[in-house]
């Protein structure tokens, strides 16, 4: 069996595997960086025969609208992931107008996608023409799953991993296999405990509202914004939301067997007031003390908007929730304490902070799942620390660093 990383082997983005086994051709996942200006994988082979993708997020999906024009590849994903999917590639295409870049696929090539898609449930088996793919839940977001495909050797694909409960969805059960291909994120960093976080959270909101000011949550619309609102679901703050994190809501309510809890989603999302206009968000900093906001990580939406017209008043305060990717704003806030808004450097006057809501299992988490695996090869990816992790699996197991662009056999 032959493996090949078309991206985000070495790196957290623009993530591809594609592997080729008894003349067959795989690809699991298909993304780009979203990053300023955008990065991208390497092309995909035309003969791909599936493509499997894992979730919805634009480092892992971000590229598939141009698997529609292969002459015969097919794509599978859960029902969330695929719904989630054509909402992100969508507004991939609008940032691309409106920054001015050369956007990599069109509007057809979205909605021919749909034509080759073909919805599986997060535990069930696809089965065509001798290709077998075994879904099981993957944490980390709704919707999220890993892959099982049953070759001449049995590989595992993680997708991103969250071996933790959360808020939202459960956490990932290990999965026995031969091969298996982890991600990295995480390694070797461990998060904080996520109750402690929530309620540092909590309390930084709080001292935020005392003092008269705004608490500006920028956070990602799939996933961490669900996230952070059920954690805030029960603090009494008035809470708004804003930006595309509204239509993920309505397909997470659509899907309540996707969710730890449904039930205590739609309370959470009932409690939140939406902006459901422009002329909404002076209404929200006006009797918000709370906005929860797109995007996560400065780069574009209406955060620029609250930013723009809070980040002179030192009673008010920026929390970021989310990983803040290297020359983003949000990584720029973090390092040097500016940002850009239309063209012009400004230096917030706010409180800033990050707290980690992270999806992602820590180090720990993943040593103990590659274990539990008990594959007798584990493959790292999507990291740009992998050395940690291969430090604490060798021994244990054959480890594998990939490098983009490079084949290798397993």
């Amino acid at each position: 069996m032959n493996l090949q990383f078309l991206g985000g082997a070495t790196e957290v983005g623009s993530l591809g595997l594609v592997v080729r086994d008894q003349g067959r051709m795989l690809l699991f996942d298909y993304g780009m960086t979203p990053s300023d200006p955008p990065s991208y994988p390497r092309p995909a082979p035309t003969n791909v025969d599936l493509a499997v993708l894992s979730h919805a997020h634009l480092d892992h999906s971000g590229m598939t609208p141009l698997l529609s024009r292969l002459p015969r590849a097919r794509l599978i994903a859960t029902p969330v992931t695929i719904a989630v999917a054509d909402l992100l590639t969508k507004d991939a295409l609008k940032v691309a107008r409106l920054e001015g870049y050369l956007a990599p696929y069109t509007p057809a090539d979205i909605r021919s996608l749909h034509a080759r898609f073909t919805a599986v449930d997060r535990h069930a088996t696809f089965r065509h023409h001798g290709v077998e793919v075994e879904f099981a839940p993957a944490g980390h977001i709704p919707g999220a799953t890993m892959s099982i495909y049953r070759g001449e050797k049995d590989i595992a694909f993680t997708g991103d991993l969250q071996t933790l409960p959360t808020h939202l969805v459960g956490g990932a059960e290990p999965i026995e296999c031969d091969v298996l291909v982890m991600e990295s994120t995480y390694a070797g960093r461990d998060h904080p405990d996520r109750a402690e976080t929530e309620r540092r959270f909590r309390d930084k909101i709080a001292e935020t509202v005392e003092r008269g000011g705004t608490a500006i949550v920028p956070a990602f619309a799939v996933g961490r914004a669900q996230e952070v609102l059920m954690a805030l679901a029960s603090s009494g703050f008035e809470t708004y939301l804003d930006g595309m994190a509204r239509a993920v809501n309505e397909i997470y309510a659509a899907a309540p067997e996707y969710l730890a809890d449904a039930r205590k989603f739609r309370r959470a999302m009932e409690r939140v007031h939406v902006v459901e206009h422009p002329g909404d968000r002076a209404r929200a900093l006006r009797e918000g003390e709370v906005i929860v906001t797109t995007g996560g990580m400065l780069d574009g939406g209406p955060v620029l908007y609250y930013v723009g017209e809070r980040y002179r008043d030192p009673k008010s305060s920026i929390y970021l929730t989310g990983f803040q990717v290297e020359g983003s704003n949000g990584r720029r806030l973090m390092d040097e304490g500016t940002l850009e808004i239309d063209g012009t450097v400004i230096r917030p006057e706010c409180e800033i902070q990050k707290f980690d809501f992270s999806a992602h299992a820590g180090h720990s988490d993943l040593v103990r799942f590659a274990k539990e695996s008990r594959a007798e090869t584990v493959v790292l990816m999507h990291g740009d620390h992998r050395e940690a992790l291969r430090e604490a699996l060798e021994g244990f197991t054959r480890v594998i660093l990939p490098e983009n662009g490079k084949a290798f056999d397993v």
